[in-house]
């Protein structure tokens, strides 16, 4: 009979260190502003704070520094044929 083996991403897993309890208990949509409402244990309001929505957490990517765009450069060598070469 086999031995059941664990999977080697079971090895690699670890609890959350930095966990952090939230101030609300309960959630609802603001239907006239399209946001979400935090709520209290006891129902009071709860602020948020600015969080926004236009942080970034890491540098952004920018494209076409290699000169792409509507005309991009040509390949610098190639790996097909041409149609009219045999193969």
């Amino acid at each position: 009979m086999a031995t059941a083996v664990q999977p080697w991403g079971m090895s690699r897993l670890a609890l959350y260190t930095n966990t952090v309890e939230l101030p609300y208990t309960r959630t609802e949509l603001d239907t006239a502003t399209q946001t979400t409402r935090y709520f209290d244990a006891v129902g009071q309001p709860v602020e948020m704070g600015g969080h926004g929505t236009s942080n970034s957490t890491s540098t952004s990517t920018s494209t076409g520094a290699d000169g792409g765009g509507a005309q991009p450069p040509a390949p610098a060598d190639s790996d097909s044929y041409p149609d009219t070469s045999s193969d």
